[in-house]
């Protein structure tokens, strides 16, 4: 008589299989030619007293792999405070040419640099973080990807979804020009030649859904940045559209650098 017939156990995928797994990939990332740890050590000097310390600890992949956002901080306490702006952003420019923190950084974080920059008042650092986002071109970095942040403050969140929105008609923009977020850009042989087509790019569904600001949210901020009827001036005598549908005036110029 055949003995019965006994069922396999089912395959379990354990705790340390898991963490034996991610240990691998950490590895993996780290050793990785493309995070160029050569360049990323000597860019790291110049802040760091420590530089491959300093690296060592961006590969440390907590509490996620992508790093979350910074405390946002309130339209009030940023509001023309270009010096709490540079307390923020001290290092920024020669992080985000270091490979690994390329990696780890959102198109989110991105977005709330982009708020400050707009609430502290000085213009300038808005176009190099514009092109910053642009030629981060995997999909990662895709405008429609872009989570929506619940934003509890109703003027931060006005902002960041206009700031969303109007990245979406910038790349557009660049686009219909012929550049292109992986630096292949097209060029046309002679001026009276027709632009290269091109697959617009969409923004997410959730911005649509942002209510403008009331006049009643202003209340903290300095009365120069605030119209007479209620609405947020970032710059005098601005006029984009996008922006103005959610009572902010401004201008947007620094978002469609070539």
């Amino acid at each position: 008589m055949d003995p019965p017939h006994r069922r396999q156990p089912r395959f379990k995928i354990t705790w340390w299989m898991r963490k034996k797994y991610n240990i691998k990939k950490w590895f993996r990332e780290l050793f990785s030619t493309r995070f160029h740890l050569r360049g990323s050590i000597i860019r790291l000097r110049h802040i760091y007293p420590h530089p491959f310390l300093a690296l060592f600890r961006l590969f440390i992949p907590f509490p996620s792999w992508s790093f979350p956002i910074p405390e946002p901080v309130a339209p009030s306490a940023i509001a023309q405070n270009e010096k709490l702006y540079e307390i923020r952003n001290k290092h920024h420019g020669t992080l985000r040419n270091v490979q690994v923190w390329r990696a780890r950084d959102t198109p989110l974080r991105c977005v709330y640099r982009m708020y400050e920059i707009l609430m502290m008042g000085d213009y300038v650092p808005l176009g190099s973080e514009t092109e910053y986002f642009w030629r981060q071109w995997t999909k990662k970095w895709s405008l429609s990807s872009i989570p929506d942040p619940k934003d509890t403050d109703p003027v931060r969140y006005a902002i960041v979804a206009c700031i969303v929105e109007e990245l979406v008609r910038a790349f557009n923009w660049r686009l219909a020009l012929g550049m292109r977020r992986d630096g292949k850009n097209i060029r046309r042989e002679n001026e009276g030649d027709p632009y290269p087509p091109y697959t617009p790019v969409v923004g997410p569904d959730w911005t649509r859904s942002v209510p403008s600001i009331e006049p009643d949210m202003l209340k903290d901020l300095p009365s120069e940045m605030v119209t007479e009827s209620g609405k947020l001036v970032l710059e005098e005598r601005g006029c984009d559209e996008n922006f103005a549908k959610r009572n902010i005036i401004t201008n947007v110029g620094w978002f469609y650098t070539v």
